[in-house]
């Protein structure tokens, strides 16, 4: 294909946080004349669990291709593969109407691996952002299989870190294929300024005008009897601790329905704040004047280095990544929260070093670098 040729891609999407990290991408590509941007919207985005987050990006102005609605509204890992197997007979309608000359798919979820086996089998090269990532095998995440098999599974490669982009090719990826252009969400943090604390307090109240804790918690497969135990754990240090604590929304793997029970039965309480989805500006805003964040969202590893908040990473998710000093990795007890919940908030020594470190996962240019990328492809 010459490089005068409008190159028509499709993105596939299926919950608001990996929607986010797509945006500065898919943004570019939009606005440039050499791209014909479509989205696949499947998912989360299409239920309650978010607030209908495809209304996002109907606000931001993409073209959809196609709506999947695939998530069966159960809690159990059954539930999840049938839902996969929703999303893979969608998509093959879709790729062959759409035909793109391009399928853009980011994560370890189950949208990764059904849109590059579906893209696969069509003849549809596939481009995958954030492969060559690992965790530690021995917290049994089902997310570090997925995501090495679509990488075996995907034509270009897209990584968060140089250590990933070596890992994809001792994998046997040939080097021109794989690139290493950093975490898109540091696009966003770059691109988006965000709201004034002011303004921010009349959208959630004024509990932002002081210190307070964000707390994000998402289910580990291999750990789906303990996930509630754990978070009623944190957020009852969070509780004793005495600072608003503002709890997002879990993400639709198994076990989001046990924590949902668990934050929602807190949000009754004074102090803490449950959301579902919020704008960009907001939840940037949200993020950026965050005393520090709590729980086990790979926010605290890729975006809060960026922005110098302490992390506190609870129980086994997250391990074995890249991380910065910013991120304390503790076991789910109550002893080892409250402390490092404490030097997090109040220690000025290790808050300076923290405010100080390098980010690990780019310089917040990856959109532009990923453009030029796909513009080269021969």
């Amino acid at each position: 294909m010459s490089q005068t040729e409008t190159k028509k891609v499709l993105a596939l999407t299926g919950i608001r946080s990996e929607y986010d990290l797509l945006y500065p991408l898919m943004k570019l590509l939009q606005d440039a004349p050499d791209f014909d941007l479509g989205v696949i919207v499947s998912g989360a985005h299409l239920t309650s669990l978010h607030y209908y987050s495809v209304g996002q990006i109907e606000k931001d102005g993409f073209r959809i291709a196609d709506k999947i609605e695939n998530l069966l509204w159960t809690d159990t890992v059954g539930g999840k593969v049938k839902s996969i197997g929703i999303l893979i007979q969608g998509l093959a309608s879709v790729l062959e109407r759409e035909r793109p000359d391009l399928l853009i798919v980011l994560g370890d979820r189950e949208e990764v691996i059904a849109g590059a086996m579906a893209g696969t089998y069509m003849g549809i090269p596939v481009v995958h952002i954030a492969g060559g990532d690992r965790t530690d095998p021995q917290n049994g995440d089902v997310d570090e299989e997925i995501r090495h098999a679509a990488s075996k599974l995907s034509h270009l490669h897209l990584t968060m870190h140089e250590d990933h982009r070596e890992r994809l090719i001792k994998l046997g990826e040939e080097p021109w294929r794989v690139h290493n252009v950093g975490n898109g969400g540091l696009d966003r943090l770059r691109l988006e300024p965000g709201l004034s604390r002011r303004a921010l307090a009349e959208l959630l109240g004024d509990s932002v005008n002081g210190p307070y804790v964000l707390f994000i918690y998402h289910a580990l497969s291999s750990e789906l009897d303990r996930c509630a135990i754990d978070v009623n754990t944190a957020l009852k240090v969070c509780e004793e601790l005495g600072l608003p604590v503002f709890m997002g929304a879990p993400n639709s793997d198994p076990g989001f329905a046990k924590i949902m029970e668990v934050t929602e039965r807190y949000s009754n309480k004074p102090n803490f704040h449950l959301y579902r989805n919020l704008p960009r500006d907001a939840f940037i805003s949200l993020l950026r004047h965050a005393r520090c964040l709590v729980g086990n969202s790979s926010l605290g590893i890729l975006e809060a280095p960026y922005l110098g908040i302490p992390a506190v990473n609870i129980g086994q998710r997250q391990r074995g990544r890249i991380s910065a000093n910013n991120v304390q990795f503790v076991d789910a007890d109550e002893h080892a929260i409250r402390n490092a919940m404490n030097r997090a908030l109040y220690d000025d020594t290790y808050r300076s070093q923290v405010t100080v470190c390098n980010p690990l996962y780019g310089d917040g240019y990856m959109a532009q670098k990923t453009v030029e990328i796909l513009r080269q492809l021969p």
